[in-house]
């Protein structure tokens, strides 16, 4: 079975809009996948669900911030790994996504983020896209 990291945006994405992340989130609830998420990737996902630009969309599809990561935990293995101190993102803040995925020796990184799609592939983790994963697997 593949293990995945998604990023925030991707399992953000997963909970509002029927498409292909949803889709991504379904086959993981199905045990199609392993997902593998950290503190701070958790942490990134509360910040960005209490955003003012998600209230009126949580208000509409009633669907609570909480609720949303207890899911996303309840399918999840949580990774309490060493700090590898990673540092090769454009953008410092994906490094988080990396360092995860190299502690469980994930197979991807799923993402719709140029600063992370960029680099492709980091060691032996593939960075994709989730209509790539859906695709290909």
């Amino acid at each position: 079975m593949h293990k995945l990291v998604l990023d925030t945006n991707t399992l953000v994405s997963a909970f509002f809009w029927k498409w292909n992340e949803s889709d991504l989130f379904e086959k993981i609830e199905k045990g199609k996948f392993e997902l593998f998420i950290s503190k701070e990737i958790l942490d990134e996902i509360e910040d960005v669900l209490n955003r003012d630009k998600f209230k009126e969309i949580i208000l509409k599809t009633n669907r609570k911030p909480d609720e949303i990561i207890q899911k996303i935990i309840s399918v999840s293995h949580f990774v309490i790994g060493p700090k590898l101190d990673i540092k090769i993102c454009r953008d410092p803040k994906d490094d988080k996504f990396i360092e995860c995925a190299v502690n469980v020796n994930a197979d991807y990184i799923v993402s719709g983020d140029k600063d992370l799609l960029i680099l492709k592939k980091y060691k032996k983790i593939k960075i994709i896209r989730t209509s790539e994963i859906l695709s290909d697997i």
